[in-house]
């Protein structure tokens, strides 16, 4: 085994390294410190000494003054056998007088003792003095016991500081760095990438740290970066598998545009005929519903063709009112038999920009959602400001599901079984809200209520003052 100085550990070093430093440091301050408390004992004493000497100058002028000297002499042989640190007392007239005298005087005091002389005075005029002799001993005691408990002190402070460099170092950097070399191969434990956090460790670990988390998100991001791309071909591949089908639904919507146009146009143009030969205002009435209906259905003719290509919008100033209130009428029979029981308006004399028709076949799949969701009651809200008019729809059905309220704007977006629905509608709604240079979105699904919002714009402008085909 090598001695410690051949192969000292960083715990060692740094307990001997501070415990010389430690011991010099109090060794410095114990001298200073001593210097200090000597001096300040010294004061005390001389102070005491000062105090008693004016006391005894009262004490014994009185009893000069009575005459009574027994006094003074019972009083100084009291005060001399009772006290720990006067040696000696003496009493004496200015004329040379002894008064009282107790204790023995020593013959060197210098050094080891204190003398304090005051004297007796009587209206300024000195009668005679006190002498008094203190000793040193009681301060030289108390010095002793503090220099001794302050060693004893500096022994435990010297084992507590072992045994937190100790601790400190066990926690803070040995364990710090077995945990890094633990860590050197980051491909280790199955791409565990997950960065080392290391608190309060020292700078020179923390940089240490610093290089490993760097690495290892190097190697993160690359891995991100693969799977990103990986996810990318997959979600060009599923466009292209989109694309091909609106092509096809493109085809088919050509050839079925070609084979109901004529009847709708014929039943378009007898309509007309009928209200135009008639003075029935009920049958006109009827006339007029039928001829909307078909221009309706024509236009569905057309958004199958929009699902391939963006629509084409005819802008035109709507008052919002009068026409929510002709749609909501229209609607409201063919949606009770679906199971809807109310339908609030909420409308304020709202004028806005939009193309009639687009938008009644936007309203129309939005209320038709409601109602396949077990909606009972739906509100349409319509409000303005600063140049824009907000459309909302909201219903209490049973919401939209979480994972596909992200995407229900798509094209192939359904939760409904693939013989009932094509995931078309609000994509194709979208594109009609768009190419009348507005917004739609989901502000809100969730069990009992389901809202959405339309954006159009209140005037026209250099933007939406024209037939726009994007």
């Amino acid at each position: 085994m090598n001695p410690f100085w051949r192969t000292p550990t960083l715990s060692g070093l740094l307990n001997f390294y501070l415990g010389l430093g430690l011991t010099g440091f109090t060794l410095l301050a114990a001298l200073f410190f001593h210097q200090i408390v000597a001096h300040t004992l010294e004061d005390t004493l001389r102070d005491k000494a000062q105090a008693l000497s004016e006391q005894l100058a009262l004490m014994t002028l009185d009893s000069v003054l009575i005459r009574d000297y027994a006094v003074i002499e019972r009083f100084a042989d009291d005060l001399v056998h009772q006290s720990q640190d006067i040696v000696y007392l003496r009493i004496s007239t200015l004329e040379g007088d002894l008064l009282a005298e107790s204790g023995i005087k020593p013959q060197d005091y210098a050094s080891q003792y204190l003398q304090q002389t005051t004297p007796i005075l009587f209206i300024n005029r000195p009668l005679g003095e006190i002498e008094l002799i203190y000793s040193r001993e009681l301060i030289n005691s108390t010095l002793n016991k503090m220099m001794i408990l302050a060693f004893l002190g500096l022994l435990g402070l010297l084992v507590l500081q072992s045994w937190l460099i100790k601790k400190l170092l066990a926690a803070k950097l040995i364990q710090p760095i077995e945990q890094l070399l633990s860590r050197l191969n980051p491909l280790h434990s199955s791409l565990n990438l997950t960065p080392l956090s290391l608190k309060h460790a020292p700078k020179e670990v923390e940089a240490l740290n610093g290089i490993f988390n760097q690495l290892q998100q190097d190697i993160s991001s690359h891995i991100q970066a693969l799977e990103q791309a990986h996810q990318f071909s997959n979600q060009m591949t599923e466009r292209l598998r989109d694309a091909q089908r609106l092509a096809s639904i493109g085809q088919m919507a050509a050839g079925l545009a070609h084979n109901l146009n004529t009847p709708l146009a014929n039943i378009i143009g007898y309509a007309q005929m009928v209200q135009g030969t008639t003075h029935d205002a009920t049958i006109q009435k009827r006339m007029q519903i039928i001829e909307r209906q078909a221009k309706t259905s024509a236009d569905v003719v057309k958004s199958l063709l929009n699902a391939s290509r963006s629509p084409k919008a005819e802008l035109v100033t709507l008052e919002g009112a009068a026409y929510l209130t002709s749609f909501c009428a229209l609607v409201t029979p063919v949606l009770k038999q679906k199971g809807l029981s109310q339908l609030h308006q909420q409308v304020n004399a709202v004028n806005f920009i939009a193309d009639g028709g687009m938008l009644e076949q936007v309203l129309f799949n939005l209320f038709g959602n409601a109602v396949e969701a077990q909606a009972t009651e739906i509100t349409v809200k319509l409000t303005s400001k600063h140049h824009q008019a907000w459309l909302h729809i909201i219903d209490n059905g049973k919401g939209i599901p979480a994972q596909l309220q992200t995407t229900i704007f798509d094209a192939f977006v359904t939760n409904k079984p693939s013989h009932e629905g094509t995931g078309l509608g609000l994509f194709v709604a979208k594109q009609m809200i768009e190419a009348m240079h507005g917004q739609i979105e989901l502000v809100k699904s969730q069990p009992g209520h389901t809202e959405f919002k339309i954006t159009l714009a209140t005037e026209l402008n250099k933007q939406t003052d024209q037939t726009i085909d994007d």
